[in-house]
């Protein structure tokens, strides 16, 4: 694979130099990171909690594997720098083909498990992916026909599969070394919604990447005192870091989960002496709601960071009377750490601020209050080149979010300029769902807006205006709907609110979401 079909965007010299003289640039990469790390963790506990496809090995029983399926893929013609996607929920499969595709150094494409057959093939055609490792299990079998051409499929599960497609356990060849790849290389392509509908390609590259687990995650995990119970999906740039990627580089246990119920996690929690509630503030906040949360539980939580989605300072200052020293922190998908907060921050830092600065990382506040980042994690560009003009501004990446630096250094998100709903940490495009309904004969119009969700933290709300003669959809039918288009269950609607009258418009004829947003607020009071 060529990677120079993804015209890539490089820091200024000076930033290059400076990058390298200080050691965040110093030449490592992802195989080379990880091949030392699972070695020096191999005795570690290695654990995937779940109702269905349990796991009780160590990390060395996951690394075998992940060195069968690296050499059997290259035994099939993958090379380093061959772009492969997986799609796969948490578990060990999952860990395994996310260490082997890293070690034979392919371009990770990541696809969270639960998206819709069209964000899918989106991913898979933007990627330009060579193969794909699905889950296809009994209980959820995967749909085959709905894949565009790739040269290699191979399927993990025990549901019937295509001829053409390959098991899991055939994929038995053995990688001995890690490969040797170029730091500038693309190592990650990361999905994020924007405001025009198909989710965005993410390039990262091996030294951005590794800056990233080294320099910002790495510390931030290490103030913890005991391991963590993580649902945050491998196929997520968060889920990567934080569940299979910064634990074995300190040496800790790994402990996934592949579902979330606040009983079930308090029992785990004192069964084994795990942490938990990390993450979207839902995990947080379902454990501290739930009855059975004892004082105990407190201490075992011990520490909380939070993102995601917006984190209610009352939130803060509830885990605080309890002993739950929690604190917020602030990234994205091309930049994945800019802010976060400390354990040792003071409260009222932490309940209203997002952090100080992450090493390396600058921020610059525009004129109209735009936050602008660089830094050496930073992004080196998008799958679709043409989105790149408008993301830098001079080597500064427009996070397209309002914001404020204090005088003692802590960023603060204030509102964002992306049209996005973020539920339960998940980036939601208003304008990829309202395309999906406008299909429905019962739409006229619609006009999707994030709303406040004690839960999730966002929820979409449409508003529709119904079509001449019939009646507004209930959220049931346009659920039904967006099944069977293909959109994935998590940008589904929550809400539906009718709208009589055309839109509130720009003299452009776009909608005034900010007044549907406050007559939304005004309905609620």
């Amino acid at each position: 694979m060529d990677m120079t079909a993804w015209p890539t965007v490089e820091p200024a010299a000076d930033l290059r130099e400076c990058y390298r003289a200080r050691g965040w640039w110093d030449g490592t990469t992802l195989p080379t990171l990880l091949a030392d790390a699972l070695i020096a963790s191999a005795t570690r506990t290695f654990r995937v909690h779940s109702r269905t496809r349990p796991f009780d090995g160590t990390v060395a029983d996951v690394t075998a594997l992940a060195r069968r399926v690296a050499g059997g893929l290259a035994a099939r013609g993958i090379r380093p720098g061959d772009p492969v996607a997986f799609s796969l929920p948490n578990s060990a499969e999952a860990a395994a083909v996310f260490y082997g595709l890293a070690l034979l150094g392919t371009t990770l494409v990541p696809i969270g498990h639960t998206a819709g057959s069209r964000d899918l093939a989106h991913s898979l055609r933007e990627s330009r992916a060579r193969a794909l490792i699905v889950a296809n299990h009994r209980d959820r079998p995967f749909d085959f026909d709905t894949l565009p051409r790739l040269e290699l499929v191979v399927a993990v599960g025990d549901a019937p599969r295509p001829a053409t497609t390959l098991g899991f356990d055939e994929l038995d060849g053995l990688l001995t070394e890690p490969a040797a790849v170029d730091p500038a290389q693309v190592a990650v392509i990361g999905w994020t919604s924007g405001t025009t509908g198909a989710p965005k390609g993410v390039l990262q590259t091996h030294r951005a990447l590794c800056t990233e687990t080294r320099m910002h995650m790495a510390p931030m995990m290490a103030a913890r005192t005991r391991p963590l119970a993580s649902t945050s999906p491998i196929a997520h740039v968060t889920g990567m870091l934080v569940s299979v990627l910064v634990p074995p580089l300190l040496g800790q246990q790994i402990h996934l989960l592949d579902y979330w119920d606040a009983t079930e996690v308090l029992d785990l929690m004192t069964a084994q002496g795990l942490s938990a509630g990390t993450g979207a503030p839902l995990f947080l906040t379902s454990l501290l709601d739930h009855p059975d949360c004892t004082p105990r539980h407190h201490q075992l939580i011990e520490m909380s960071s939070l993102g995601g989605a917006a984190v209610p300072a009352e939130l803060i200052r509830r885990a605080d009377a309890v002993g739950v020293t929690a604190m917020r922190g602030y990234g994205c998908t091309e930049q994945p750490s800019i802010a976060l907060g400390s354990r040792d921050d003071p409260a009222d830092k932490r309940a209203h601020t997002d952090g100080r600065l992450c090493a390396g990382v600058e921020v610059r506040i525009g004129d109209d209050g735009e936050i602008l980042s660089r830094g050496p994690d930073l992004f080196c560009g998008y799958t679709d080149p043409t989105l790149n003009d408008d993301a830098f501004v001079d080597g500064w990446y427009r996070t397209g979010d309002i914001g404020r630096l204090d005088d003692d250094g802590y960023l603060t998100v204030v509102d964002r300029k992306k049209d996005i709903v973020i539920r339960a940490g998940m980036n939601i495009s208003p304008a990829e769902v309202e395309a999906a309904m406008t299909s429905m004969p019962d739409v006229a119009d619609v006009a999707v807006i994030a709303v406040p969700d004690p839960r999730t933290g966002e929820r979409a709300c449409a508003y529709i205006r119904p079509a001449p003669g019939r009646e507004v959809p209930t959220v049931e039918q346009v659920g039904h709907h967006l099944s069977a288009v293909g959109l994935a269950k998590y940008k589904w609607p929550e809400e539906i609110r009718s709208q009589t009258d055309d839109f509130p418009r720009t003299p452009a004829g776009k909608v005034r979401k900010t007044e549907l947003r406050a007559a939304w607020a005004a309905a609620e009071c």
